[in-house]
């Protein structure tokens, strides 16, 4: 029998709001130490590894996320956080967040109507 509720489509964008969710939860870190020696800026990759998966067939939930360190240049005093990307990032992350909400809104939405829950 199918699942509707945790078909690929929901497994997948859960997993993608995951990894958003920590995406900002890594760029508010980055901005509270911005001024904090020797701190080296998070980034949060999973685009890439959820595509993999998604495209191989496997479920999404597999997909990693990772949170490298940036080895992008650093400040004299050892930091690299570079508020005006983070604040863009941040700005993007907080859309795509939004746009994901929406569509899993809109697939469960597709579903009590497709069950005769009406609009």
């Amino acid at each position: 029998m199918i699942d509707p509720i945790g078909d690929t489509t929901v497994r997948a964008l859960s997993q993608a709001l995951s990894g958003l969710s920590l995406r900002q939860r890594t760029i508010a870190d980055n901005v509270a130490n911005v001024e904090t020696p020797r701190f080296l800026a998070g980034k949060v990759d999973f685009e890439s590894s959820l595509l993999a998966a998604v495209a191989d067939g496997q479920d999404p939930a597999t997909a990693t996320i990772d949170t490298p360190r940036s080895l992008e240049p650093t400040r004299a005093n050892g930091n690299n956080v570079n508020l005006d990307e983070e604040t863009l990032a941040g700005v993007q992350t907080g859309l795509t967040y939004q746009l994901g909400v929406q569509a899993m809104t809109d697939h469960f939405q597709r579903l009590r109507i497709a069950m005769g829950g009406g609009a």
